[in-house]
C-alpha cells in the first residue's frame, strides 16, 4: 500500500468585519448621536482610512432651514471592531453647539 503525504490546504480567512462598509459606520454614528446628543447633528459621508483601518465620519449642524450648517466634529470607529475610536465627549458637543448656535443669532 502506498502512503501519500497529502495536506488539506484551507486558505485562511480574515474575520468579518464589524462595520464593513461607509452606510454602516454613518448609521452606528447616526444611532450614537440620537441616543447620546439629540437629533440636530447629521452624519455625513464616511471615509475609509487606511493607515487607522478605521472609518471617519463628518458630523454636521443641521437644520430644515440651514442643512449642513457647520461641521462639528469628525467621529473615527474601527472597521474591524466597531468601537469608537476618536470621538468628543458629550458635553464637548453640547459645548460646540451652543457655540455654533450662539453664532448664528
Amino acid at each position: 500500500m502506498e502512503r501519500t503525504n497529502e495536506h488539506t490546504v484551507v486558505p485562511a480567512q480574515a474575520p468579518p468585519l464589524a462595520i464593513p462598509d461607509a452606510e454602516s459606520a454613518r448609521r452606528v454614528v447616526a444611532r450614537w448621536l440620537r441616543t447620546n446628543i439629540g437629533d440636530a447633528l447629521y452624519p455625513a459621508e464616511p471615509k475609509f482610512v487606511e493607515e487607522s483601518f478605521a472609518w471617519d465620519v463628518p458630523v454636521w449642524f443641521s437644520t430644515p432651514k440651514k442643512p449642513m450648517a457647520a461641521l462639528v466634529a469628525d467621529i473615527y470607529v474601527n472597521a474591524a471592531t466597531g468601537a469608537f475610536i476618536g470621538r468628543p465627549s458629550q458635553e464637548d458637543l453640547a459645548e460646540r453647539l451652543r457655540r455654533i448656535t450662539a453664532d448664528g443669532e
